[in-house]
């Protein structure tokens, strides 16, 4: 390879040189071996065809979508239980907050399930008062239901018929042969209370109550103790505030042969005795 110097200067020589040509003494070299070392190491006009040429052949397309993923937006209208549901909730419709049957409370004063759990102790009910005389602890209706019987056993009873609030028909004057009675319907008041540190529950009817509130022993009294707690003679007073002339306005009745409440710390139920025809009940939620 000669140096780029040299051959510059020689060009500049033929290019002075009046005859167009250089003397070899003038440029000092020979310049013959110019032309072979210019020499285009390989022909370009001809390509080398035994060099492997790249592939540039343009892919197939796709033809197997199956596993080209699908982009498309997904059909809302029907759920796909692969993704989420989005969708607003109709609150149209409320919520069905039923308790199943098994944690259901029954309320049918019939049903001893209505009222379950530990009994109230005397201790307890003293806890309830605090310092208070009295507390009344909730209000009730008591139901009768009857049945037609053919002995004195249940088994030659029929089915119940139809529960009622209960009615009484109390003795509202008596003279020999004349008597008078008039119905009342059995509302009542459970109320709790002390007599010299003694808890005791008593069923009263609200017409006496309201009559005189402090008069504990008017009514079905139930001492604690036992469970269910007992009366044996189960009388409740009513006050008639509209009597007729000559007529009375303290009565009473007897409600069955015998009386049994059981109560707990929220709840009571009370049950009359009156033979295998006859039930009477009342329940108490506080």
């Amino acid at each position: 390879m000669i140096r780029r110097d040299a051959l510059f200067v020689s060009l500049f020589l033929v290019a002075c040189s009046p005859s167009g040509t250089i003397d070899d003494a003038a440029v000092g070299f020979d310049l013959t071996h110019v032309v072979s070392d210019l020499t285009v190491a390989h022909d370009l006009a001809t390509p080398d065809l035994g060099m492997p040429v790249p592939d540039l052949v343009t892919p197939d397309p796709i033809s197997d979508l199956s596993t080209t993923p699908d982009l498309a937006l997904p059909d809302l209208a029907h759920p796909d239980l692969a993704q989420p549901d989005l969708r607003v909730v109709d609150m149209t419709t409320p919520l069905d907050l039923t308790l199943p049957p098994d944690l259901a409370v029954s309320n049918d004063p019939f049903d001893p399930g209505s009222c379950t759990g530990p009994a109230l102790s005397a201790t307890d009910a003293i806890t309830v008062l605090a310092s208070a005389t009295r507390m009344k602890l909730a209000d009730a209706s008591l139901y009768e239901r009857t049945r037609a019987c053919t002995g004195a056993t249940a088994s030659t009873c029929g089915p119940w018929g139809t529960p009622t609030v209960m009615m009484r028909s109390l003795l509202t004057y008596s003279g020999g042969v004349v008597t008078d009675y008039k119905n009342f319907n059995m509302t009542t008041h459970l109320i709790l209370f002390q007599a010299s540190g003694t808890p005791k529950l008593v069923i009263r009817h609200t017409t006496d109550y309201t009559h005189s509130a402090t008069t504990d022993t008017r009514g079905i009294v139930f001492p604690f103790g036992a469970d269910p707690m007992v009366n044996t003679y189960p009388i409740i007073y009513v006050w008639d505030y509209a009597p007729k002339p000559n007529r009375y306005d303290d009565l009473q009745g007897l409600l069955g042969t015998k009386g049994s409440l059981h109560a707990t710390a929220n709840c009571a139920r009370v049950t009359f005795d009156n033979g295998v025809s006859s039930e009477v009940v009342g329940l108490y939620r506080y």
